[in-house]
């Protein structure tokens, strides 16, 4: 189990999806392609993850209430925080501070 402190919050990390029906259909083939698309680069930027977890200062001193709840979906800075992996069951998450979330990602009904 992993418990944050201050203000740390845990996201689990998720995979960067391809959509490219080239790099499907290279992937189903076993083949593994150089990424190219510009748009995807651009992207490389910023990662997305599942919040699990939250320090109980996480967003003190930001003049606002924590805008996060568990199982919110967020993109941070890529690079920033630190992997740890749950010695329980074996996943990687990533340990971060509050000011790397950049956005909190929602669907539009």
């Amino acid at each position: 189990m992993i418990v944050p402190t201050t203000h740390r919050i845990i996201v689990k990390q998720q995979q960067l999806e391809e959509t490219s029906p080239e790099h499907k259909r290279a992937r189903a083939m076993g083949l593994i392609l150089a990424e190219t698309d510009d748009k995807k680069r651009a992207q490389a930027g910023v990662d997305k993850g599942t919040v699990i977890a939250f320090g109980p200062t996480a967003f003190e001193g930001f003049n606002t209430p924590n805008p996060l709840s568990l199982g919110d979906v967020v993109a941070f800075a890529r690079y920033s925080g630190k992997v740890i992996t749950d010695p329980d069951d074996n996943i990687d998450y990533v340990a971060l501070n509050d000011e790397d979330i950049v956005a909190i990602i929602t669907e539009s009904k």
